[in-house]
């Protein structure tokens, strides 16, 4: 054996049993003649160690006398309890960090259906590219102006056509009431718009900014189109509290002939349908509701109008019509009576228009389909053109 061996040999055994004086080492002072125990391929070279380009601690490691082994002690009460609560907890974190991130989406879901953003109406469409106009055949084959004009806010899925047997049934609804007049829903037209993110409109983030702004443009656009029609202003849903808050940035005196307000199953804010698609306090996501980036806060707009007097929807609340599914499945009932309660103080007087009707066994989508939504939207158009009969009476007396 050479003498380069037998020195790396015994700097070895001295550095193993000066580290680690445990670990028994197969050179033993008892039998120093004892060769030292080497895996099968170390003993095959004995110049391995004097030859290697490595140090005696990669030698060490490479001849596998430190090798991790597994053990049968089970984890300690901390890491368990670590791993008991850090987990969900992360998967929570990071959840609402989704929610919050991507509530955008979650909010304004003009994607939903699958093709809404790709359907087609098959038909002329004499308005905006972004919306429709759904009006009797009648009327289409007359020059005349409509009497009563119902701007549609829809909710937050979904597109205007997908709106369409909602506004064949209304004009069925006022023929069948009235059919001993001769075209007796021709002087009633319904404008459905989409807005930004929604059908065939811009790709643009919906924003409550920008929606605003979008159905602001609607209502200039319609008055402007039809100047001498009393113009309704129907929110459903999300529609509701868009309404509500449009109304309430607008001057009454800008907008003379918009006089009726009519809510199907409105929600108060994006705070309280958090609070109410997530009841459970246990759950971390109610908690989010100071990060809205929209809030769409219905109910501080009403009660901001009882000190604007002037305001649009001060005048509109005097005749507000506020519809309530009986067994609405996604915006809780209270919140429309919420809405309806702020208001009363901003509706001292009112024409005994101004309603909070139940729709009975009516979800939050197909009110629409049940007789009694029928009887009160036509009730309302009607009192709503009789009005307006009555004022231009008064005009040519």
């Amino acid at each position: 054996m050479s003498r380069a061996v037998r020195f790396a040999r015994a700097a070895l055994r001295r550095n193993v049993q000066s580290t680690h004086p445990s670990v028994s080492t197969p050179l033993s002072r008892g039998n120093p003649r004892k060769p030292l125990s080497l895996p099968k391929e170390t003993r095959r070279h004995p110049d391995h160690l004097a030859t290697s380009g490595l140090g005696w601690r990669e030698t060490v490691l490479s001849s596998g006398l430190f090798s991790v082994q597994p053990s049968s002690e089970g984890p300690t009460l901390w890491l368990a309890f670590a791993a008991a609560l850090g987990l969900p907890a992360a998967l929570w974190l990071y959840k609402c960090l989704m929610m919050v991130i991507f509530q955008r989406k979650i909010i304004y879901m003009g994607y939903a259906p699958p093709g809404a953003r790709t359907e087609e109406l098959g038909r002329d469409v004499p308005v905006p590219q972004a919306g429709i106009v759904a009006r009797p055949e009648a009327w289409a084959q007359r020059s005349s102006q409509p009497e009563v004009v119902l701007i549609y806010l829809q909710g937050n899925a979904g597109n205007p056509i997908g709106r369409i047997p909602v506004f064949e049934r209304l004009f069925h609804g006022l023929s069948s009431r009235t059919v001993s007049r001769p075209h007796p829903a021709s002087n009633v037209a319904v404008v459905a718009v989409a807005p930004r993110s929604y059908w065939k409109s811009s790709s643009r983030t919906p924003t409550e900014r920008g929606l605003l702004a979008d159905y602001h443009s609607v209502l200039s656009y319609t008055t402007q189109r039809f100047p001498n029609a009393t113009v309704i202003l129907y929110g459903h849903s999300l529609g509701g509290a868009i309404a509500v808050c449009l109304a309430a940035r607008l001057r009454g005196a800008d907008f003379p002939n918009v006089r009726g307000l009519v809510l199907e199953n409105p929600f108060a804010s994006i705070p309280g349908m958090v609070e109410a698609l997530y009841p459970q306090r246990w759950l971390p996501y109610r908690y989010l509701t100071p990060f809205a980036f929209d809030r769409w806060d219905a109910v501080a707009a009403m009660r901001k109008a009882r000190n604007a007097p002037g305001s649009l929807l001060e005048r509109l609340s005097r005749n507000m019509l506020v519809m309530l599914s009986e067994k609405d499945e996604m915006v809780p009932p209270t919140m429309g009576k919420g809405l309806f309660e702020a208001s009363e103080s901003t509706t001292q007087e009112h024409e005994g228009l101004r309603r909070c009707v139940t729709i009975r066994d009516g979800l939050h989508e197909d009110a629409w389909m049940q007789r009694q939504w029928l009887t009160e939207i036509c009730d309302y158009i009607g009192y709503m053109r009789q009005k307006r009969r009555q004022g231009h009476n008064q005009k040519v007396d």
